[in-house]
């Protein structure tokens, strides 16, 4: 109250909790955004019901519109593969339709969307990617983008749940997001700080142009190189072997190199203990530890990783909601002396590791964070406490962006990113947290969701 002056509001909350905003560090807020264009594919069965569903959305577009569906797992249907374009032919003839798998990684196309993108004849494969293709050479993969109007619906949900700021991670070759972000902020319409991820293609040109951690203004900046190492699920790389490279560590130790020479720091998307020691390894050459370069994911980390990213002064970007997930699906993708060391949260920050919780929407559909601090704080293995959890979601996050002296607390000076509770969240059952909602929601002391 010594800060108040003669033009300052104060608003009586009547017993109302108030929390600092949350900072979703990982979220695929572009590609998120750009799904809720098409029908929604989660849950489906079969490769049959995925075509039921796309013949009915189709009966709601216009003539030439593209059909597009998102969130099936290859796990869930009973043929246990993803669909041939000429299934998807059957339900949507000669209109061009792409359908992705959860979580972005694999997508398949209709022979009409494959003609559109001149991708029907033989061709070669694009770096660190593959095209799905028949006995006689013909593919079946393409991907699409519509942005503006994809972060303003992803913008919706993030702040329904208390977000005001997110690490907006990309996809490999979304090179236009930062202009899609720029021209909402202009016009005001970008409510949420955003920490825009720049692909590892982009690490020429942004360092060309002077582009340095931190790039930015308060509320949008251009910020970490991401680049993936390795895959997902059963493609991660272990130490012990298996796994998909999709940036081999010699690769890494020049990404590394190059970018930590222009002042940029790295998020890298690495899974297994081996992806993890490749980036701990491209880091230590790279001999910068001022830059705290990220590893996200950070699934599969035994205590001598745990040690070195502390020593080298790297931040964990993790995801608890997929812990919970990981416990299951471990017994099918890790051998069992790997399993004590998925998700260790509260390893890590033991070793003196900073770690930031975040979403990997859409891999996770809804960013709820109070979902994921039950799941972190109910861990059975590696469990960490309420306050913990608390921290990795808010000051984390701020850490991650090299902004942790202007957000993430509630304290004087702290830009006024808040949340408001009806009540105090801490004194809920968590059986009702996945249900938590913020009343109202500022940002810079402006609210942008709710009321008071």
């Amino acid at each position: 109250m010594g800060l108040k002056g003669p033009r300052t509001r104060v608003v009586d909350l009547r017993g109302a909790a108030v929390l600092p905003g949350f900072n979703d560090a990982h979220a695929h807020v572009v590609y998120y955004g750009l799904t809720r264009f098409g029908t929604d594919l989660g849950g489906s069965r079969s490769v049959a019901e995925i075509a039921d569903r796309l013949r009915d959305h189709a009966r709601r577009l216009k003539k030439g519109e593209w059909l597009q569906g998102m969130g099936y797992r290859v796990d869930e249907l009973a043929e246990l593969r993803p669909p041939h374009r000429t299934e998807l032919d059957k339900a949507t003839r000669d209109r061009p339709c792409y359908i992705d798998e959860r979580g972005g990684h694999a997508r398949v196309a209709n022979t009409a969307a494959l003609e559109s993108a001149g991708l029907m004849g033989p061709g070669q494969d694009p770096p660190g990617g593959r095209i799905g293709r028949d006995r006689n050479g013909l593919p079946n993969g393409l991907l699409l983008e519509r942005r503006e109007q994809g972060i303003l619906s992803a913008q919706r949900l993030l702040l329904s749940r208390g977000i005001t700021s997110v690490g907006a991670a990309v996809n490999r070759g979304f090179a236009d997001d930062l202009r899609a972000y720029e021209r909402l902020a202009e016009t005001g319409r970008l409510k949420m700080r955003v920490n825009e991820f720049l692909s590892w293609e982009l690490l020429e040109a942004a360092s060309s142009l002077g582009v340095r951690a931190g790039f930015g203004g308060p509320i949008l900046r251009a910020g970490p190189i991401k680049v993936f190492v390795d895959g997902g699920a059963d493609r991660v790389a272990m130490r012990s072997g298996g796994g998909v490279w999709r940036t081999t560590p010699e690769e890494l130790r020049d990404i590394v190199s190059r970018a930590t020479a222009s002042g940029l720091q790295v998020a890298a998307h690495a899974i297994g203990d081996g992806a993890i020691e490749a980036m701990c390894d491209a880091v230590e050459a790279s001999g910068d530890t001022a830059l705290r370069h990220r590893v996200e994911h950070c699934t599969i980390c035994p205590p001598d990783l745990q040690a070195r990213l502390a020593r080298l002064r790297m931040v964990a970007v993790m995801q608890p909601m997929a812990a919970r997930f990981g416990r299951v699906a471990s017994a099918l993708f890790f051998p069992a002396r790997d399993r004590k060391d998925l998700a260790a949260h509260a390893p890590l920050l033991k070793a003196g590791v900073s770690i930031a919780f975040s979403s990997d929407l859409p891999v996770t559909t809804d960013p709820n964070p109070w979902i994921g601090i039950k799941a972190a704080t109910e861990d059975p293995v590696n469990g960490v406490s309420v306050l913990q959890a608390l921290r990795a979601y808010t000051a984390g996050g701020a850490f991650a962006s090299f902004e942790e002296k202007v957000k993430g607390t509630l304290e004087p000076g702290m830009l006024a990113d808040l949340q408001v509770y009806e009540r105090d969240p801490l004194g809920e059952p968590t059986s009702t947290w996945d249900r938590l909602r913020p009343r109202a929601v500022l940002l810079g002391g402006v609210k942008v969701l709710g009321s008071f």
